[in-house]
């Protein structure tokens, strides 16, 4: 690490950063303000805003040197210009590093795609740096379940050995969740990799949300985030149509945000002329945090096929923030932690039929639910803060540095 009484020096590769609106961006924003804000000196390699971004004007922290890497364009058609895309950016990203002069401590590059972490491997050894490779998704696993590539074909093979040869050259490696861990663990044979939850900034908390005195008559059921193969959204318009035919008319889902499926989404509404189901597009983020709070309760899955059971996503902390009850599709680590408070229901994330009973339960037992789903929040404030995922991040990097005597 740097000697004595000088700051840590910090690149960060990240295909997505801030203003773009997805999990990863707030993960690497938060991390590297608090990063900065406690000494470190950071620069971060991002690709241009290009996912799902308001359109509002923006400005980098001004304690962070930030390089923007122009991307090829992909508007969601095509396996070879999904490659392209992410191409650009690990090109691009090497290409940059020459704006951020000198030798660093670490680079920390977050995927997927994994051609960041092909990135982050060339630069590392451009900057003398050690390499810390973040998974956040099991890639190119993941890109399958989001219909992007193929399982069988030549893409999913070549990335299957970049996925083995990086988890074996980086010096250390970040995931987000514990089964995440023994499956990088198992594959690359080393050191098991260190988990650092997606969690929220303390100041999303804020203060505890109105308590709900009297059952709502009408229940809202909110999602909120990426509207994607993965999420699985049709499910919901599906659940949606069973209720309005068993007459239960006080409950109804909001869907908000954006995705290649927003669309189609749109139009089995109209088409089956739901009522109960109501759709609208991004919002900006202290907006989302202020739907969460204020909704009646929330929802979310992700398509069953084992990959997202080693994750967590990260709509999961924003959720539990709330104080609200979440009815939930998951498997794994996130199940386990949504079950713990007991205000939380389960359904199967592959029937409609599930999300339907479920959400009538929670309709005629509201207060019950409610009433424990407060604890949602206190666990958060116990486990899942951002600031504390940082700082846990900045000691790694340094044990790091001292185990390879650098």
């Amino acid at each position: 690490m740097s000697s004595a009484g000088t700051p840590e020096r910090i690149l960060i590769i990240s295909q997505f950063y801030y203003p773009d609106v997805t999990a990863c961006a707030f993960r690497i924003k938060e991390t590297a303000d608090w990063l900065a804000q406690h000494g470190c000196e950071v620069h971060i390699i991002a690709g241009e805003p290009h996912k799902g971004q308001l359109k509002q004007q923006f400005a980098d922290n001004r304690l962070i040197h930030v390089t923007r890497v122009p991307l090829f364009k992909f508007e969601g058609k095509g396996r070879w210009n999904y490659i392209r895309h992410y191409l650009s950016f690990m090109l691009g990203a090497i290409a940059h590093a020459g704006r951020h002069p000198g030798n660093f401590d670490v680079v920390w590059a977050s995927s997927p795609p994994l051609f960041t972490g092909i990135a982050g491997f060339i630069v590392a050894k451009l900057k003398r740096a050690r390499l810390c490779l973040d998974i956040r998704d099991i890639w190119p696993e993941s890109a399958v379940v989001a219909g992007q590539i193929s399982g069988n074909g030549i893409l999913f093979k070549s990335a299957k050995v970049v996925e083995k040869l990086l988890y074996r050259l980086a010096d250390q490696i970040t995931c987000v969740a514990q089964p995440m861990a023994d499956y990088i663990q198992k594959i690359a044979k080393r050191r098991r990799p260190e988990v650092i939850y997606n969690a929220i900034p303390e100041e999303m908390l804020g203060e505890d949300p109105a308590k709900k005195t009297v059952a709502p008559e009408q229940l809202n059921i909110l999602y909120i985030g990426n509207m994607g193969y993965c999420q699985n959204l049709i499910l919901v318009i599906e659940a949606a149509e069973l209720l309005r035919k068993q007459s239960h008319h006080g409950i109804r889902f909001k869907l908000v945000g954006n995705g290649v499926e927003k669309k189609m989404l749109e139009e089995e509404i109209a088409r089956r002329r739901l009522e109960n189901v109501e759709i609208h597009g991004i919002v900006p983020k202290d907006e989302a945090i202020n739907l969460i709070k204020t909704c009646d309760a929330l929802m979310l899955h992700l398509k069953d096929d084992g990959t997202m059971d080693k994750t967590i996503p990260s709509k999961v902390f924003d959720y539990l923030a709330g104080g609200r009850p979440i009815l939930f599709g998951l498997k794994g680590e996130a199940a386990n932690i949504l079950a713990e408070s007991g205000g939380n229901l389960y359904y199967d994330p592959a029937s409609p039929e599930w999300l339907a009973r479920r959400a009538v339960e929670l309709q005629q037992n509201y207060l019950i639910f409610a009433e424990k789903a407060a604890m949602n929040r206190e666990m958060v404030k116990q486990q899942f803060l951002r600031e504390r995922m940082a700082e846990k991040l900045l000691s790694i990097f340094r044990e790091t540095g001292e185990r390879l005597g650098r």
